[in-house]
């Protein structure tokens, strides 16, 4: 009888332990559909509740579930502000710190209310005729500042059917030309609105809005104007302040263009602002500070020596930054030129902070292997306490582990990468590599979770994520190296990566694959010309081929940036921007190729696609092309959204073979 109930209880133990290895799960493009995400983060002025909003899919009707959350930070008790009252959105605090602010349905547009969060009531502020594109409360609470989009142009043509406008700067799918926006001020019971900025400027365009920003004492406001609302005008910015008392609007510096971010220190006696170290469009945007006074200006993070996102005034004067490191966005604490790094537990990456008034703050952040959610702060050396677990399914999933990878480039620039590994990697097998690159080119790969990684890697693939030259997670040299060097030095950074990798034993070097969207996209069509013999396949989505396009049809438009600060049709370098673009190697393209667009889209026009089809297409390549209907640079809703990466995942796949006859079984089931 022992015998037997030995032999029943080991058999059960390993039948136990054989379904829950059948029963393991892996992150899915499915699973995309479950994450939550989090955005508009605040904390109230008193730190003791967070604002927020959720966001879901729903495949069902091809929109986004969402939610705006109050939340109580001491007992975690949430309460959904959308729910109680229907319409409601972009919710701030009101400076008092116990109402909310709200953009709501007006009697004629989008108009600014107050909204009481015992009564529910909501009171509305402004009347504007055109509605709201952006507002800020004087830090008394007796004035509102705001953006309104003027009247447009009546036809010069004094013609009812003669519709010509002048196109200028802009993208080559505008069909009227572009609104101009206006500063405006009112007092908070509606009465006495006067219009602030100068005339014939635009204080928005149709790439950038300002910021807006009162001084402490609620007697001047900062802004940027902008010579023309033509997206192509967009780094001609220009910060200016406004004098209640004076009423006069002067320029806060001696910068003729590329300023934006304006924000009055605390003590009012400085400006600081975003602006590209040196002036010049390539270099890193830092945060300078104009004395007020003096007119002198510093670089407050040149220091830092990384990309900052976020400026936040502590008590003492000192400032505190969301910025990028090596591998991850961190947050910083600057001081009198010195700075350190804040504790921020197992977290990957900072997505977002907000401080208060009284010192704790409220953070979103993403670990390695799981999604985004809140945590709160509750001084700088404190560590994060989550607030939240929206997404906490994943921790049912077995997901792929991340690690670092760092290499020497041909000329001494020292790029870095993220490997994601499949999950339950074994060393002792091979595996495909996947090339996953990221757009900008000014952004980062970095650690944290990513739902298209994870889906990449659970297909049984090694995913590799290059940060070539231009990136900005190494500093000033490493992000400008791209200048005038926009394929050849970055596709380098990324093929000696590919071949530092292909020397681990367990990476399959006739199984690599290359994609990317967007400047990705670039070096994806880039690489399978200038190295055609690596890549089992590729894809390339919304793919820049052209530097003649980029500079004439999209909307950057004339704008100098990154690799481009020239244009390609002065002196000689129509010939330089040939040899310099993707198109220049598409007669060496031989790896089968998915390129995806959409026929919209302003930022990379859909040309560059039809260019790189059809090249493919006359050489005999396998290719398809598929069109997303639509503006934007990336389909938005969840169906399309979804589509492209079971479309991206799909084709991968059907070029790439699994070695291991083990894997394969798993991944089938």
């Amino acid at each position: 009888m022992i015998r037997y109930t030995r032999t029943l209880l080991c058999l059960l133990v390993l039948s136990i332990s054989t379904f829950s290895y059948a029963q393991e799960s892996h992150f899915t493009l499915d699973d995309m559909n479950r994450l939550t995400t989090i955005s508009n983060l605040q904390i109230s002025p008193d730190g003791k509740a967070a604002l927020f909003t959720t966001s879901k899919r729903n495949m069902e009707t091809n929109s986004f579930d969402r939610s705006i959350i109050l939340l109580d930070i001491a007992t975690g008790q949430q309460r959904v502000l959308s729910d109680e009252i229907p319409g409601i959105g972009s919710v701030t605090w009101a400076p008092d710190g116990r109402n909310l602010s709200v953009i709501a349905r007006g009697t004629n547009a989008a108009q600014v209310h107050l909204l009481n969060l015992e009564t529910k009531k909501l009171t509305q502020i402004t009347s504007s005729k055109n509605g709201i594109v952006r507002y800020s409360w004087s830090p008394d609470g007796t004035k509102l500042a705001y953006f309104m989009r003027d009247d447009r142009a009546k036809n010069p043509n004094g013609n009812l059917f003669n519709d010509a406008f002048e196109a200028g700067n802009n993208d080559y799918l505008v069909d009227e030309a572009p609104r101009t926006t206006s500063v405006w001020i009112i007092n908070r019971d509606g009465t006495e609105t006067q219009q602030v900025s100068l005339p014939n400027t635009t204080v928005a365009t149709g790439l950038s809005t300002s910021s807006l920003a009162w001084s402490p004492n609620s007697k001047m406001i900062a802004f940027t104007q902008f010579p023309s609302a033509y997206s192509g005008d967009s780094d001609r910015g220009k910060n200016y302040i406004f004098d209640l008392e004076s009423r006069d609007t002067k320029p806060a510096t001696v910068n003729k263009e590329r300023e934006s971010g304006a924000l009055f220190s605390p003590d009012g006696n400085h400006l600081v602002y975003r602006y590209p170290r040196d002036g010049f469009p390539s270099n890193m945007t830092e945060w300078h500070q104009v004395n007020l006074e003096t007119g002198q200006i510093s670089n407050i993070t040149k220091p830092l020596n990384r990309s900052t996102s976020d400026i936040n005034w502590l008590p003492d004067g000192s400032t505190l930054h969301r910025g990028i490191d090596n591998w991850g966005n961190m947050l910083f604490h600057l001081n009198d030129g010195n700075y350190n790094k804040l504790p921020v537990g197992d977290l990957a990456s900072i997505t977002s902070l907000s401080i208060s008034d009284a010192g704790p703050m409220v953070l979103t952040g993403v670990k390695k292997t799981y999604p985004v959610e809140v945590y709160y702060k509750a001084n700088m050396n404190a560590e994060p306490v989550a607030l939240t677990s929206f997404n906490s399914f994943i921790e049912d999933l077995t997901m792929g582990e991340q690690e670092g990878l760092e290499w020497k480039s041909s000329d001494g620039l020292e790029p870095n990468g993220i490997i994601t590994y499949p999950p339950n990697f074994d060393p002792n097998k091979k595996y495909p590599l996947v090339l996953q690159i990221h757009g900008g080119p000014s952004v980062s790969s970095v650690f944290g979770f990513s739902a298209t990684t994870q889906a990449m890697a659970s297909k049984g693939w090694i995913i590799f994520q290059p940060n070539y030259r231009g990136s900005t997670n190494l500093g000033n040299e490493f992000q400008t190296a791209i200048a005038r060097d926009p394929s050849e030095g970055p596709g380098h950074d990324v093929i000696t990566g590919v071949d530092e990798l292909k020397k681990r034993p367990y990476v399959d070097s006739d199984n690599i694959s290359v994609s990317g969207w967007s400047y990705g996209g670039w070096m994806t069509s880039w690489l399978i010309g200038r190295y055609p013999d690596v890549w089992k396949s590729a894809v390339a989505g919304a793919a820049p081929v052209d530097l003649t396009d980029m500079y004439s049809l999209n909307d950057l438009n004339r704008m100098k940036r990154h690799s481009m600060i020239e244009s390609p049709y002065t002196e000689d370098n129509i010939e330089w921007a040939f040899k310099n673009s993707p198109i220049s190697n598409f007669g060496k393209i031989t790896a089968p190729t998915l390129i995806m667009s959409k026929t919209g889209d302003t930022r990379v026009t859909i040309t560059g696609s039809y260019k790189l089809h059809g090249a493919l297409r006359d050489n005999g390549v396998p290719v398809q092309f598929i069109a997303y209907p639509g503006r934007g640079h990336f389909p938005r809703d969840p169906v399309r959204s979804h589509d492209v990466y079971n479309r991206w995942l799909n084709w991968i796949e059907q070029h790439t073979s699994i070695q291991n006859e083990t894997d394969k079984a798993t991944l089938r089931r």
